[in-house]
């Protein structure tokens, strides 16, 4: 029988964030021949000693120099290491000084590439891969299924339905790790949805914009709508301008829709390559609030022509809105970006130190119309003006009396549900920009992993979640997914009873071959 090896695919996120599905993706393309476990540090402890062959480390850039300490340690026990993620693939040359081979861009098949030499000649690994990116068409489902899904929360199970995006802002390095925008089949998508654990209340989108291709997502929504999950999702602005793509997106399940707004400064978003008019942001927001969807906006600031007067501006923007969240930061230039080049050119730089590329209040860059510390405290000024208790009170208030948001439940719990979102927000954003409160709110991070006392007991990170066995959820009023490829593959098992399709009474899922 041939030997089986094993592999760990280990993430380094630097906050409790939204889960992503890239390592949950490569597990989908790793051979058979294979034992797989996916580490996230934050919230599971990494079993060092146990036997494994192989390691994929992904890390952004706050979190890359741990990247390197782990994968340093690792090749001294002789184990072949890859490291991949966008600060590999924008330092490739950097990151090999640390690992057996780097991945650049999407990963599934220069990973399939690299499984395949560990199978033959595992001396055959090494250097740098940049094998073309797949298809989406032939991708099998992501092993979501070894993710320990569950410590991510009941409201942010992750789906995936386009990668990429169209535009080019200099700050952003989305186009230059993915090959173009590109949709996943309708199928597909739909299938995530149908593998989705029991305890999940909602999903999150984690593409960085789903509507870019309008019929693409006419015709999700219109497929979701049958299914009545709540969901959030990441779109520009210029799609909250239609009503008709809001109508859709609303019966689809659409409780949340984040934009990337950025600036009120026209002449910021102008230089950046933002190709958006912040004049129209109002109504957008406006839009999204009357359709029964919860506005969410990122900000960004020390653009070179922001000055100091530009917090003010945006609160006052900001209190003519309903927006009912908002995501503040200066400027990270991620090396890679035309930004970290454009400010590596000039000097600008405070700090090659990667730990400090946090964003927030963690400015790395001198501004041209403010000094750095000006910067620091104008966002940390903002985040507590925003998310002052008053404010987040009215804000509340004005959700609770929107009678079109109505997935959060009625009366009382409708108004616990508003008060408790506008509370955690309150917490949340005072822990991240107060200086003391921000040294807790490290330590919180660091010891998360750590409330998971099972942990102990088992001893290896190889081992499936309890709520595999259960599979997915499915709703009996909706009509079951048409079969087709991607229910062929690796994730979680069906159901023992399946709903019947109703034009055969046949099972409307094929079992795996040995579920």
């Amino acid at each position: 029988m041939p030997t089986r090896l094993r592999v760990k695919l280990i993430t380094l996120p630097w906050e409790l964030e939204v889960p992503t599905l890239s390592l949950a993706s490569l597990a989908a393309v790793t051979p058979d021949r294979f034992d797989i476990a996916i580490v996230d540090l934050l919230r599971e402890r990494l079993d060092l000693d146990e036997p494994v062959d192989l390691v994929g480390i992904s890390a952004s850039t706050p979190r890359i120099n741990a990247a390197y300490a782990l994968a340093d340690l690792y090749r001294a026990r002789g184990v072949k290491v890859v490291l991949g993620g966008h600060h590999a693939t924008a330092l490739p040359y950097e990151a090999l000084g640390h690992a057996d081979a780097v991945v650049r861009g999407e990963g599934e098949a220069s990973w399939r590439k690299i499984c395949d030499q560990m199978l033959t000649n595992a001396d055959q690994v090494g250097g740098i891969y940049a094998e073309p990116a797949p298809d989406l068409a032939s991708l099998p489902q992501p092993r979501v299924d070894l993710m320990k899904i569950e410590r991510y929360g009941a409201f942010y199970y992750p789906v995936i339905a386009t990668r990429g995006c169209p535009e080019a802002c200099s700050f952003c390095f989305a186009k230059r790790m993915t090959a173009g925008y590109r949709t996943y089949p309708i199928a597909h998508v739909l299938e995530q949805v149908r593998r989705r654990p029991s305890f999940v209340r909602a999903m999150y989108f984690v593409d960085d914009n789903l509507p870019a291709d309008p019929d693409h997502s006419r015709e999700l929504f219109t497929q979701l709508a049958r299914w009545k999950v709540p969901f959030g999702i990441q779109a520009r602005h210029e799609f909250s301008a239609d009503d008709s793509n809001l109508q859709l997106a609303k019966a689809a399940g659409c409780v949340l829709i984040s934009s990337g707004y950025e600036s009120v400064n026209q002449s910021s978003l102008d230089k950046v390559g933002k190709r958006a008019e912040a004049i129209g942001y109002k109504q957008a927001i406006a839009n999204i609030f009357r359709a029964g969807i919860l506005p969410s906006g990122n900000w960004m600031f020390g653009f070179d022509w922001d000055t100091p007067d530009t917090f003010e501006r945006t609160l006052a923007f900001m209190d003519d809105t309903d927006l009912m969240h908002a995501s503040l930061t200066c400027e990270i230039p991620f090396p890679g970006t035309g930004a970290w080049k454009r400010y590596d050119k000039e000097a600008r730089l405070l700090t090659h130190d990667y730990d400090r590329y946090r964003g927030k209040d963690h400015v790395v860059v001198r501004p041209k119309q403010m000094s750095p510390e000006q910067l620091q405290e104008g966002i940390r000024w903002l985040a507590k003006q925003f998310y002052s208790p008053k404010r987040a009170l009215q804000r509340a208030r004005r959700a609770f009396a929107n009678p079109r948001l109505d997935g959060f439940g009625q009366g009382l719990l409708k108004a616990s549900a508003f008060g408790a979102l506008q509370g955690f927000q309150v917490w949340q954003w005072h822990y991240r920009m107060v200086p003391s409160l921000y040294w807790l709110y490290l330590r919180l991070i660091g010891v998360n992993k750590y409330r998971y006392f099972r942990d102990y007991l088992r001893g290896t990170n190889f081992w499936a979640t309890d709520h595999t066995a259960a599979g997915p959820v499915e709703s009996p009023a909706v009509p079951a997914v048409e079969p087709c490829e991607f229910m062929h593959q690796a994730g979680f098992k069906p159901r023992r009873s399946e709903p019947l399709r109703p034009d055969t009474g046949q099972s409307a899922l094929v079992r795996p071959v040995g579920m």
